[in-house]
């Protein structure tokens, strides 16, 4: 008996000492998870390997290329140095792998890039990252003539994964809880030295090696897993999430994706609301890049009433808003027939019925959600198809235009918008039609001669008292070379040339959206292709797992097919539209 007793205690001891465990490893698991998810930089000793000539480059490329193909992800960086305010090419650039190798390649000693190593910069299926890795980019092409392809900015994950984007120290100190040395004169040192110190050597590596352990610290970020599923995450399935911010500049991607967000959230005629937090004494292009998540205020209605509409015999027709519904009570076309749901039937026969799949579309009622990822507290309208390229589109197209409105909640609105750089970027290169900073952008442009004349005429008006006699002849020569009909500077003169307009038009101007516009509906198909093309970069880029019921990469494409069948559409209109006429569809309608 005393056995018996003495054993149960014990048992009981071990139950609670496991309870005990679990409870600790539950509280701390935080803690733990740090531990055990440290930095390479700290826990796994890193191997520095410096190529300074082509020969020494084979070995340490093949011992790259074999870790890209289990994890295809290289950190990226490039140091220079600076010589009387002229940047001189890059001196040294820095690739790592997943396993702690940090290859440090010294291009000044090297004067050109291998061809493995250009190899490996531009293969597209291996990821480099790093915080601002275009510019790098773009020095590298400018230098050395290579391209690097599938760059990825480090802060695209901290925003997607719900964090500040921050610079790569902040980064490394919040991710990894390592602190880089970030020494400005580490980073203005001779790097085109004969020989490299080691201190930097360790400030170049760890650079490359943090850019690639914050990757895996936000692919887990990105991938949430219970406590105890301690497997990394796949890159096959990762992969997709990032692919719209590859090759993507972030400052301006990220401040495009704020002003969209902010103009489609603060219209006056959206019933959604949208809100930012001012910060006193910034600059508005700081304030844009220092606010990572808009603050946008809970909407104040939902967006889909559902209320129904129906023909004069009952039939179901579409499920439209309470304003709409209620217009057509106030303008006597119709007559309410219930209150749950609000029901309306039609006094007069509609143009139109419900047919096929691009009907029931209508018919079905709608959730008030983020069709990205189901939040269903704060929402913004996402126009799938840009309205700067809706808008040229005929009419016949612009009209319900409802099936490329849906919601996303303000984290996936701003991402969906970011990610439509790269697109409009793609149409801007394929249609000749210049977008963001190009020289075709603006309507106008400062005339640089019209500016020093109106500057000199300021100069001359209120500082000529002041200035050198060698100044004043100098503004007075630039005033008179403008005004060619004239050889006497008076107080007039000046005062015209200092009210001179600077702005003029832009004879290169084009507009973007217009100019893709037009190549599509002549040469690329018709602009159901160009519908298509932003609806399939919507299910690519944010994988929604909420879409409405039969909603369709081709539905204007069958919605117009059937009003053509019914002859409610102009031949001219499907042409532009890049179907057939409305003759040979009636013919396949009637066969």
């Amino acid at each position: 008996m005393n056995n018996q007793t003495a054993n149960n205690t014990k048992r009981w001891a071990l139950l609670a000492a496991s309870l005990g465990l679990v409870f600790v490893l539950v509280r701390q698991r935080q803690s733990i998870w740090k531990i055990l998810c440290r930095s390479p930089l700290q826990l796994q000793h890193k191997r520095i390997e410096v190529i300074t000539s082509v020969n020494e480059s084979q070995r340490i490329l093949n011992e790259l290329k074999s870790h890209c193909e289990s994890f295809k992800v290289l950190g990226f960086d490039c140091e220079w140095i600076t010589v009387g305010g002229t940047r001189r090419p890059v001196a040294l650039l820095q690739l790592s792998s997943y396993k702690g190798l940090c290859a440090l390649f010294r291009l000044c000693c090297m004067k050109q890039i291998p061809k493995d190593l250009r190899e490996l910069l531009e293969d597209d299926s291996v990821i480099k990252v790093g915080v601002a890795p275009q510019d790098d980019a773009m020095k590298l092409s400018h230098d050395f003539g290579v391209g690097v392809a599938s760059t990825l900015d480090l802060r695209y994950m901290a925003i997607m994964s719900g964090h500040p984007a921050e610079g790569l120290g902040k980064l490394s100190q919040t991710h990894l809880n390592y602190v880089l040395d970030k020494n400005w004169r580490l980073a203005c040192s001779n790097w085109e030295a004969p020989q490299l110190e080691a201190a930097q050597l360790n400030y170049a590596a760890n650079d490359a090696l943090a850019a690639v352990a914050i990757f895996q610290k936000l692919s887990r970020d990105l991938e949430p897993r219970t406590f105890w599923d301690w497997r990394p995450p796949k890159f096959e399935q990762l992969r997709p999430k990032i692919e719209p911010f590859l090759d993507v500049d972030f400052t301006k991607g990220f401040a495009a994706g704020l002003s969209k967000s902010q103009t489609e959230t603060d219209s006056p005629s959206s019933p959604l609301t949208g809100k930012a937090k001012h910060k006193r004494n910034k600059k508005p292009q700081q304030q844009q890049q220092q606010q990572q998540v808009r603050s946008l205020g809970t909407l104040s209605k939902a967006f889909y009433d559902n209320c129904v509409l129906e023909a004069p015999d009952g039939e179901l027709l579409c499920t439209i808003d309470r304003r709409k519904a209620s217009w057509y009570l106030n303008q006597k076309l119709g007559t309410q027939i219930s209150e749950k749901p609000f029901t309306v039937r039609l006094n007069f026969e509609p143009a139109g019925r419900a047919v096929g799949d691009v009907g029931r579309y209508y018919q079905t009622p709608k959730e008030n959600q983020c069709v990205v990822c189901g939040r269903r507290d704060a929402y913004l309208r996402k126009n799938v198809v840009p309205r700067e390229y809706r808008k040229h589109f005929p009419v016949v197209m612009k009209s319900h235009t409802s099936h490329d409105i849906l919601l996303l909640c303000p984290s996936c609105h701003q991402l969906s918008n970011i990610s439509d750089n790269k697109i409009r970027n793609k149409l801007a290169a394929t249609c000749e039609a210049p977008f963001g900073h190009g020289e075709g952008v603006s309507k106008y442009h400062d005339d640089q001669q019209l500016r020093n004349v109106k500057c000199a005429g300021k100069a001359l008006l209120l500082q000529s008292d002041r200035m050198p006699i060698q100044k004043v002849a100098q503004l007075q020569k630039t005033i008179l070379d403008y005004y060619t009909d004239t050889t006497e500077i008076t107080p007039e003169l000046l005062q015209k040339a200092a009210d001179l307009e600077c702005r003029v038009p832009n004879e290169s101007y084009c507009q973007h959206g217009k100019k893709v516009v037009q190549m599509y509906r002549d040469k690329f198909g018709g602009l159901v292709e160009l519908e298509r093309l932003w609806r399939e970069h919507f299910l690519h880029t944010m994988q929604p797992k909420f879409l409405p019921e039969l909603w369709n990469v081709n539905h204007n494409a069958d919605r117009l097919e059937v009003r053509a069948s019914e002859g409610r559409i102009d031949n001219e209109d499907l042409v532009v539209a890049g179907l057939e006429s409305a003759t040979s569809i009636n013919n396949v309608a009637r066969s």
